[in-house]
């Protein structure tokens, strides 16, 4: 993956140090993604949790990568508070991305990685049919520019 000007994202021959790498594994087969990256939690709630939603997130044209980021966290992220049946929830900022060579990349930009987790199907439901939802889901909008979402099912090798 080659980098672009205003992407902060690093070519395939880039240092990344064992301190700041960090292996993310999407419930989507193939899709592996080594990261720099900060990461925000907050949910007191214990697990297990049966339901997590991991979503790829891109800003909107326009807007810089530390505007995303500064929106993110200081709105958006808040407002989820509001939204019912979430049991925890994190934030991901992509600080910089590599590829594999013996692996053909993605061709994608990710700005940061939101993760939600449920502890029951009536959670997730009480969360996607809910105003508090629909209102992150509206500001959403106003600084994400393409998203994808995946139900994944974690299976924890290293606790």
């Amino acid at each position: 993956m080659r980098a672009r000007q205003g992407d902060r994202l690093m070519s395939s021959n880039s240092k990344v140090t064992p301190a700041i790498r960090r292996r993310t594994l999407i419930g989507l087969a193939g899709l592996a993604a080594s990261a720099s990256a900060l990461k925000m939690a907050w949910g007191a709630e214990p697990g297990p949790f049966v339901i997590k939603r991991a979503s790829l997130l891109q800003r909107k044209p326009g807007i810089s990568h530390e505007e995303f980021v500064k929106h993110w966290v200081e709105i958006h992220a808040p407002m989820a508070r509001a939204c019912p049946g979430i049991g925890r929830y994190a934030l991901t900022i992509v600080k910089s991305a590599s590829t594999r060579k013996d692996v053909a990349p993605y061709e994608i930009q990710v700005d940061g990685i939101a993760e939600l987790w449920f502890k029951s199907q009536a959670d997730f439901d009480a969360y996607s049919n809910s105003a508090a939802t629909k209102r992150l889901r509206d500001d959403g909008a106003t600084f994400i520019g393409r998203e994808i979402d995946f139900i994944t099912e974690e299976q924890v090798i290293i606790s």
